[in-house]
């Protein structure tokens, strides 16, 4: 195993490019507006198109894959309402939330071998093994029998969670393959189809399931759906970039990795995640079921996951304009204190129009936050290579917290319906992040004059 202390060669193609077909960190930072904040340390030189028609398809492919595997996830408040009050209703709603946390923690923890293996040139491969999985499961759910919590465990929360996990941050981390100028925008967009699918399957499923169609056709509809539009992704997205061909195994690479966290900026950005996914999710999961106990008509209740990933949308686009000028501290800060505001601000709601309100407030500031975490990432990271190595182990590290937040929150609701212990404990963990964040940025800055100064 390598030792930490080894100096690490970054990778270099060997590939000959003209100065015009070539990007360094050093310019990918100062395009977006941050190469003051952390100065590379490596000036790497990689071919990188920036746009064309394969960057473009590339994007869209991106955007349907995150679509189909983050969005789904994303409405799983609608399973969690439905198996607390009719399907797994002799279930308590923490073990419940195990099935939703399963999904978010896989699809963080499993960053870390997709990353690893996007970089070896195994990209289509992930994307494939993964797409078959999304649907796969998804159709074993449809097969699942009331009150077998663990048939759906197995189907809908390992299953379908390993199957996100495997193609989400190699979804994101191609287009650093494709785009330099605008890789947070691109990032973005990509990412912005979380809550697009966030906003169909809602409906698809709200409308199938409380139908006449049914919960096992509404599920089979969906994946049939899904299995359409993935081998589309499928077919639009391509790498431009060489594997990494530094000889490093898996084990030797985790060794690697270790040496990231040497970083105390990118450290107290890796702990400000795992406090985001053990809070971020309470609204997401609980959000329709909070509106149903508290005496919304369903039909309204059925809209409020669309509403707040309608809102997430938006979120998740319009901040990667301004992030070029202001920063990502300057505006990832602030949306983590907004949100654990928000969150504390569900203990007064008990209507249509305060729900609606905060599914419309919340779902913007969550998903402006989700959206800048990975600029932050690639603002933290001296070699492009890395990039998809370091958002894999930061994001796995933070799923985490996605795994125990929605059960515990789950826990402190209870039956009897508590809501304030877990828009308490949230509503906290989140503000907290406004601190770990800023603790980031300053240490960030402090790390970036030292190396002016030795210069």
């Amino acid at each position: 195993m390598a030792s930490l202390n080894t100096q690490i060669t970054p990778h270099v193609p060997q590939e000959t490019v003209s100065e015009s077909e070539t990007t360094t960190v050093d310019e990918v930072k100062e395009e977006l507006g941050v190469v003051h904040e952390l100065p590379s340390k490596t000036s790497s030189v990689h071919q990188v198109a920036d746009g064309g028609t394969k960057a473009w398809m590339t994007l869209a492919g991106s955007f349907i894959m995150i679509f189909c595997a983050s969005g789904h996830m994303n409405a799983f408040g609608v399973y969690e309402d439905y198996y607390t009050r009719e399907f797994l209703n002799s279930h308590s709603s923490s073990k419940i939330a195990w099935i939703g946390s399963l999904q978010v923690f896989l699809l963080g923890s499993l960053g870390i071998p997709g990353g690893y293996a996007m970089d070896r040139g195994y990209f289509h491969t992930v994307m494939l093994f993964g797409s078959t999985l999304l649907v796969v499961s998804l159709l074993a759910t449809s097969f699942a029998q009331p009150q077998q919590w663990w048939q759906i465990f197995l189907s809908q929360g390992l299953g379908f969670g390993i199957g996100v996990g495997t193609v989400y941050i190699p979804s994101l981390g191609i287009l650093s393959h494709h785009f330099k100028r605008r890789r947070s925008l691109a990032m973005g967009i990509a990412g912005s189809g979380v809550s697009a699918g966030g906003i169909v399957y809602p409906i698809m499923l709200n409308y199938c399931i409380h139908g006449r169609v049914g919960f096992r056709w509404g599920i089979r509809i969906s994946a049939f759906v899904t299995l359409a539009l993935l081998i589309l992704a499928n077919l639009m997205m391509s790498t431009t970039l060489p594997p990494r061909t530094d000889g490093k195994t898996l084990t030797q690479q985790v060794a690697y990795w270790r040496v990231f966290f040497k970083d105390g900026a990118y450290l107290f950005a890796t702990a400000s995640v795992f406090l985001l996914y053990a809070s971020l999710y309470f609204p997401t999961f609980y959000l329709q079921l909070k509106a149903i106990t508290n005496g919304v008509d369903h039909t309204t209740a059925f809209w409020t996951i669309v509403v707040l990933n309608g809102a997430g949308f938006f979120g998740r686009i319009l901040p990667n304009f301004f992030v070029d000028k202001t920063g990502v501290w300057a505006q990832l800060t602030p949306c983590a204190v907004i949100c654990g505001a928000l969150m504390i601000a569900f203990i007064g709601i008990h209507d249509a129009a305060g729900i609606m309100t905060i599914a419309v407030l919340y779902g913007f500031f969550n998903g402006a936050i989700i959206s800048l975490l990975s600029p932050m990432l690639a603002y933290l990271t001296h070699d492009v290579t890395e990039i998809g190595a370091r958002m894999g182990a930061c994001i796995g590290i933070g799923a985490l917290g996605a795994l125990i937040g929605p059960p515990v929150s789950g826990e402190l609701l209870t039956g009897e319906y508590h809501w304030w212990r877990p828009a308490v404990f949230s509503g906290v963990c989140c503000a907290i992040t406004g601190v770990t964040f800023n603790m980031a940025r300053i240490i960030s800055a402090r790390d970036a004059a030292k190396r002016e100064q030795k210069e």
